[in-house]
């Protein structure tokens, strides 16, 4: 089967390049001895006109046999002006470059009908912006809703992501809409860094630290005689809906919850909440749970509940975590890597907590096998049962699918921070935004090929790396695997190499 998907891939594309070659010939009146798909002996032809049409038995290109293409050939008096030598500059540019820039249009016709189809995609919406990256630093946050970028209109999270990558250093004019304070124009510089093109290839990009995914409305409490706790909330509720004066407002996403809760009146409301039985896969947002609604008397009794994704939801087995004294529903409050001179009396809690759990990871990922001074608060009365310790990461070792030996370092606790991504919207204008797709990815893709073709010029890619025609059958037979709308894309990435 890897022959035939092979064949069905390239071999529109080989007809459309030729076709291109040959029609340019026959428009300026140049005579086409053959019209061949394939080389080698014919398998079928057929004599039309003043051209032979064939399919010859190697499929791996095709020609267009134009008179006067063999110098020792004489050539009869009329058709001595017929050659492609004797035409004008202009008309030989237009042969010879017909069939490449047939190859790029195939790509844009592809991408098209491809996101023709396409009804629904993801908001632009700033799910998390992560501390100490250039968005937050231009005063952006987690739960903005991106309007348009130096005044063109935003429709997507692809588009938002592709205009960061693509402006690395470049100072761009952003507005968004925050919840319940309207709009706020920001400029947003994208930090330079180098990152992968569309094509896999090593590329200067721009990165803001701006996530899809955005943290759900999961709580925790750390004074257990606050009035929210008396009330019935509990660590890990997650917020659903709230309701006040008989108006329920639906609630996902953790700055929804804070700007919801600003709206509210001195009056009592209800929280509705998921209240999980069983954690499944907490980060994914998975649990075993009950719907439960829990009455509160006014805004005010939430002044001592924070964000869930600070306290712990659970703790490994044997892991470092609880060897060191964290247990479930303990608050995490601060974290820094220790210096070998440190004692451990020199561990104690930071005057501020982090601002995100994502500081916290950063920490444990940059310190895999440093000490950890990590403080934390067990929820009690009063709340302020703080401790601190000096851990490090447990090594954990394994072997994976093929045999190589893999080594990880854990610090043994997950968090109620629970991730998910915003509901789709409709596309709006799909002829336009089709269009206007389907161009932006064939040029995406067509400079990172140039740019690749830098790299085998300066070294810096080997052409070991660049494949073959039985890599590209191999790559044709796992698109065909993975359905046709992926094999009509790999169509594409192949047309627009043959136009380079």
């Amino acid at each position: 089967m890897t022959i035939i998907w092979f064949l069905l891939l390239l071999s529109p594309l080989v007809f459309f390049h030729e076709l291109a070659h040959f029609l340019a010939a026959k428009a300026f009146n140049i005579k086409c001895l053959k019209f061949s798909l394939g080389f080698g002996p014919a398998l079928w032809k057929k004599q039309w006109g003043e051209t032979e049409y064939r399919i010859s038995a190697i499929p791996l290109g095709g020609y267009v046999a134009m008179i006067g293409e063999d110098p020792n050939e004489k050539l009869a008096p009329e058709d001595e002006n017929r050659t492609l030598s004797s035409q004008t500059l202009w008309k030989k540019l237009i042969v010879v470059l017909a069939g490449p820039t047939i190859n790029f249009i195939i790509p844009i016709f592809i991408f098209f009908f491809y996101n023709l189809s396409i009804a629904q995609v993801s908001p632009p919406q700033m799910g998390t912006v992560l501390p100490g990256m250039s968005a937050h630093d231009a005063g952006l946050r987690s739960g903005d809703r991106v309007l348009t970028i130096n005044g063109d209109t935003i429709d997507s999270f692809d588009q938002f992501r592709r205009i960061i990558q693509n402006s690395p250093g470049e100072t761009l004019s952003v507005t968004v809409s925050r919840p319940g304070e309207g709009k706020k124009s920001v400029k947003l510089t994208p930090k330079s860094s180098i990152g992968r093109n569309m094509v896999g290839l090593k590329a200067k990009i721009g990165r803001a630290g701006v996530l899809l995914n955005g943290t759900l409305a999961t709580i925790g409490i750390r004074d257990l005689d606050s009035p929210a706790a008396k009330a019935g909330l509990l660590t890990g509720d997650r917020i659903i809906a709230i309701t006040q004066g008989g108006k329920t407002i639906p609630v996902k996403f953790w700055p929804t919850y804070e700007a919801t809760v600003r709206s509210l009146k001195k009056a009592p409301f209800t929280f509705t909440v998921l209240r999980p039985l069983k954690p499944i896969n907490p980060g994914m947002g998975l649990s075993l749970g009950n719907i439960v609604d829990v009455a509160l008397s006014d805004p005010e009794t939430l002044s001592q509940v924070e964000q869930g994704e600070f306290y712990v939801s659970s703790t490994a087995l044997e892991g470092a975590a609880k060897r060191w004294g964290i247990r479930k529903g303990d608050r995490i409050w601060s974290i820094r890597r220790m210096s070998d001179k440190e004692n451990v009396s020199d561990c104690v809690p930071a005057k501020k907590s982090i601002g995100s759990f994502s500081e916290f990871e950063d920490v444990v990922a940059r310190s895999p096998k440093s000490r950890l001074c990590v403080s934390f608060i067990t929820p009690s009365p009063g709340g302020t049962c703080a401790h601190s310790v000096v851990m490090r990461q447990d090594k954990l070792s394994s072997v994976d699918q093929i045999g190589n030996n893999i080594s990880r370092y854990e610090i043994g606790f997950s968090t109620w921070r629970s991730l998910d991504i915003p509901d789709d919207i409709p596309v709006r204008g799909r002829v336009g935004f089709a269009v206007r797709e389907a161009f932006v990815t064939t040029w995406e893709i067509t400079k990172g090929m140039v740019l690749g073709i830098y790299y085998m010029i300066t070294g810096e890619l080997e052409r070991d790396n660049v494949g073959s025609v039985v890599m590209i059958a191999q790559m044709a037979q796992l698109a065909a695997e993975r359905g046709i709308v992926f094999f009509l894309q790999m169509m594409a990435l192949i047309s627009l190499n043959l136009a380079l």
